[in-house]
């Protein structure tokens, strides 16, 4: 009981404040690329995240006369990505060269960012009659790759009875076990969450967005609120980090649509690897990681 109790409170802390679904307005949806921001601070802001997003700009010599990084200079700190391919049939990922190291000196506070993994989304109108179904869509979307994907993991799970609910619409939560790990269902001490509230409709996806979906009417699922966004999480009790969950993400991100973008915070993302987390926020973009480094002008 004692570990029930302190995954109730670790979901508590996930959901907490979703007390309201309120949007963005229509008219506050502006798909105007800045280019002084990284490709990834483009897509937080136009995806409602607005405050507290930072660029973090590299010493002059990482770049080449182009502008571009040069992989020599980083760090030899490596990054538990897996490399050119995605290990899902018929995707193939090419992860950035600075998500694979970590360059010496280059860190984005945490308390700069969100803290809380997230995600945006302007999914295909005709996916939805109505928001409804739209929201039903994206959730059955999200349930069915995430598991398959931890299945591949070696990872069994199986419902929680009584998952947490918000105004009537309850999370999608499962425990996780694996045989010879440290997740365990007698434990309870490994859940995955997937909470998607109701989207809105608009006219426009942003340009610059998935390129089947830019430009072209979508329903857009907001993630700027700071109490009720739309998520998908691993919470580990006992101080575990045991799922390697950035290779899950970006394996996740891979096998679903482009128009899904995956903003993963720099206190949630679990390595596997030493009890660790990964220093720095990164978006996912059909499995790409794309990183807050801010553009030279070259």
């Amino acid at each position: 009981m004692v570990f029930r109790n302190l995954l109730g409170a670790a979901m508590a802390l996930l959901v907490a404040g979703c007390a309201s679904f309120d949007f963005m307005p229509r008219n506050d949806i502006k798909s105007a690329y800045n280019h002084q921001w990284s490709k990834a601070k483009n897509l937080t802001y136009a995806g409602g995240m607005r405050a507290k997003v930072h660029d973090q700009q590299l010493p002059a010599g990482a770049y080449d006369n182009k502008g571009k990084l040069q992989e020599y200079k980083l760090g030899n700190i490596s990054h538990p990505a897996y490399g050119s391919a995605s290990g899902v049939t018929g995707v193939t990922v090419q992860p950035y060269g600075a998500f694979e190291h970590f360059y010496w000196g280059w860190t984005v506070p945490g308390a700069s960012h969100y803290q809380e993994n997230r995600f945006f989304a302007w999914m295909p109108v005709d996916m939805g009659k109505d928001e409804f179904l739209a929201r039903d869509t994206l959730e059955l979307m999200l349930s069915r790759a995430s598991l398959s994907i931890l299945n591949d993991m070696n990872y069994k799970y199986k419902p929680v009875k009584s998952p947490y609910e918000v105004q009537g619409q309850k999370f999608k939560q499962w425990y996780l076990e694996q045989t010879g790990g440290n997740c365990s269902f007698a434990r309870m001490n490994c859940v995955l969450s997937i909470f998607v509230p109701v989207p809105q409709a608009i006219s426009q996806a942003p340009f610059f967005s998935y390129y089947s979906m830019a430009g072209q009417p979508a329903w857009f699922f907001h993630s700027g609120n700071s109490e009720t966004f739309p998520r998908l999480a691993i919470t580990q009790g006992e101080g575990l980090k045991s799922i390697s969950e950035n290779v899950f993400y970006q394996k996740l991100s891979a096998r679903l649509p482009g128009w899904l973008y995956f903003y993963e915070a720099p206190n949630e993302v679990g390595t596997g690897d030493n009890n660790r987390t990964i220093a720095y926020p990164y978006i996912l973009e059909k499995g790409k990681p794309l990183l807050f480094i801010r553009p030279t002008n070259k």
